[in-house]
C-alpha cells in the first residue's frame, strides 16, 4: 500500500468517528482476531510435541523388547547347554553302571567256577 492511501485510509477513519479534527493523532489501529490462528499454532507445536513423545515411547519399547528377546535366547541356550550336560553325566553314570553289572556278573561267574572246582 503506498502513502498517499494509507492517508486516505487513516483521515477516513478520524472523520468516521465524528471528529472534527483530521490529524492522525486519533487514529486507533484494532488488531485483528487472530486467536483461532494462535490456538492453530499452539495445537500444531502440540500435535509435533505428542508425534515426538510417541516416537521416543516406540523407541523405548523396542529397546525393551529387543532386551526380554535377547534375554530370553541367552536363557534357552544356557537350559540347552545345562540339558546336554546333564544328559552326558546321565550318559557316564549308565555307562558306570553297566560297567559294575558287567563286574559283578564276571564275579558271580567266577565264584560260580571256584565253588563247583
Amino acid at each position: 500500500m503506498n502513502k498517499d492511501k494509507r492517508e486516505t485510509i487513516v483521515a477516513a477513519a478520524s472523520n468516521s468517528e465524528g471528529g472534527s479534527n483530521s490529524s492522525p493523532s486519533h487514529f486507533q489501529y484494532k488488531p485483528p482476531n487472530n486467536s483461532g490462528t494462535i490456538l492453530g499454532i499452539i495445537g500444531g507445536a502440540l500435535s509435533a510435541a505428542g508425534d515426538a513423545l510417541a516416537t521416543i515411547g516406540a523407541i523405548i519399547q523396542l529397546n525393551t523388547d529387543v532386551s526380554d528377546d535377547f534375554q530370553d535366547q541367552v536363557d534357552n541356550f544356557k537350559s540347552a547347554q545345562e540339558k546336554n550336560q546333564m544328559q552326558e553325566e546321565i550318559n557316564d553314570l549308565q555307562e558306570k553302571v553297566k560297567q559294575l553289572e558287567d563286574l559283578i556278573k564276571k564275579n558271580q561267574n567266577q565264584n560260580k567256577k571256584r565253588g563247583h572246582s
